[in-house]
């Protein structure tokens, strides 16, 4: 679905096909292959001519189908491009192109760059997001609706309470980003077992330089056949995207015409059902919670790859190649689609004053009584007087007439949301004072 030119708008974003085209990854593991150059002439271990000619393939457009050919006849992971870029050198320097490193240096390092390339995305498109909901928590900080428990319309709720809790749980995925960032973007360079045996006594003096080229945290040990890293982004993504799940699922319960407290926005030429012409789908919160599941399938499969044996096992990083795009992929659609949701999402304040429903009272009603006749009993009473009121359908004021007292009875009427704005309030206080110090941009 990610390749479909006909579905592939709801499973993949341009920006995320720009990350993990195949073109893209080939560049990605020359501009490894010219840092270590680099690195290793800096420290003296190539010459400084060599790493100048092997920079200096950045500016050819390899041969994919080349590469691909080779790596078949080889049947080794990067030595179809290795020949390609030595056919590409003089002698002198193509014994110097990817010197002393193995396929997992190559392809670990490229996948952090791919999450430092994807977790931007990320970042930028939950804090904007979270921008949307704290304007919508602002905006609607009083405007009343029923709050829901089991699927059933309980107290009151303001739906900027509703909108704040959403942007407090991405304001934590924010922070979490801020957290992991320094064990996520973190080279690897270990050669044949993770020990650098072959570079002597230069072996963390090259590592350093090499990460740094990069822009990349130096490790303190290789990390071969440690995947907690890659598992712990993806989990984390699998979190975040669940999230937004939370969010679409309220606006896909919430569109129902019965209910009709929240609707996607409905761009021009869309298409509910071609039998049903009424019908308007809440097609963007349905395909976010499919792309959830995904995610979170994706993320437990990569939770696996932390099971190794030894110091390099291919069985399980190899399984990251075909699972970790995959993942971005579903990510980075739902957080665009969620940006979009947001933006253009239509609040019915006069269908949340319609279902708040004759118990929405009942809280603060228990309250009053409560003082009066001890809580336990005061919610037997009131118990009673609503289920009569439901089965002889009469209002419930006459159940409660010679039970309540006056005052009491002054609370029906009544909408309480509680402490609702204050919430509200504190929250946006809280993301503010925290994204005064930050902006779109993650790094």
């Amino acid at each position: 679905m990610i390749d479909s030119r006909i579905f592939g708008h709801q499973w993949a974003t341009a920006e995320g096909r720009a990350i993990f085209a195949e073109k893209a990854r080939v560049v990605r593991w020359l501009e490894i292959v010219i840092a270590l150059a680099e690195a290793q002439a800096e420290c003296g271990i190539i010459p400084a001519a060599s790493a100048e000619e092997i920079s200096g393939l950045r500016d050819v457009d390899l041969p994919i189908d080349d590469i691909a050919a080779r790596t078949r006849q080889t049947s080794h992971s990067t030595l179809g491009m290795i020949q390609v870029l030595r056919d590409l050198l003089p002698a002198s320097s193509a014994e110097h192109v990817y010197y002393g490193t193995t396929v997992q240096d190559i392809t670990d390092t490229s996948q952090v760059l791919e999450m430092r390339a994807v977790g931007l995305l990320i970042w930028r498109d939950l804090w904007l997001l979270e921008g949307d909901l704290l304007h919508l928590a602002e905006v609607h900080r009083e405007t009343p609706m029923a709050g829901r428990t089991h699927g059933q319309p309980g107290s009151p709720i303001s739906f900027g309470f509703k909108a704040a809790s959403w942007a407090d749980e991405v304001g934590r995925h924010l922070q979490r980003m801020q957290e992991m960032r320094g064990r996520w973007l973190v080279g690897q360079f270990g050669g044949a077992v993770g020990t650098l045996a072959f570079f002597g006594d230069h072996a963390l003096t090259l590592r350093a330089a090499f990460c740094r080229r990069l822009d990349l945290s130096e490790p303190d040990i290789s990390w071969t056949n440690s995947r907690d890293r890659l598992a712990e982004f993806a989990n984390f993504a699998a979190a975040a995207v669940s999230s937004l799940a939370r969010i679409a699922n309220e606006v896909y319960a919430l569109q129902r015409n019965e209910i009709g407290e929240l609707a996607e926005s409905s761009r021009p030429g869309t298409v509910g059902s071609i039998t049903m012409p009424h019908k308007r789908n809440p097609e963007d919160s349905e395909q976010i919670v499919a792309l959830s599941r995904l995610v979170r399938s994706l993320a437990g499969i990569l939770t696996e790859t932390m099971v190794q044996e030894h110091e390099r096992d291919a069985r399980s990083w190899k399984v990251e190649w075909a699972t970790f795009p995959e993942l971005c992929h579903y990510a980075l659609a739902a957080t665009a689609m969620a940006r979009e949701l947001m933006s253009g999402l239509e609040v019915n304040a006069d269908a949340m004053q319609r279902n708040l429903g004759f118990g929405s009272s009942s809280e603060r009603l228990l309250s009053e009584m409560s003082a009066r006749l001890g809580k336990h009993r005061a919610q037997e009473t009131l118990q009673e007087a609503y289920r009569r009121a439901r089965e002889e359908r009469r209002p419930v004021v006459e159940m409660l007439e010679g039970v309540a007292t006056a005052a009491e009875l002054a609370e029906l009427p009544k909408v309480d949301v509680g402490a609702s704005g204050p919430m509200v309030d504190r929250v946006i206080m809280t993301a503010r004072n925290r994204r005064s110090s930050e902006t779109e941009n993650w790094l």
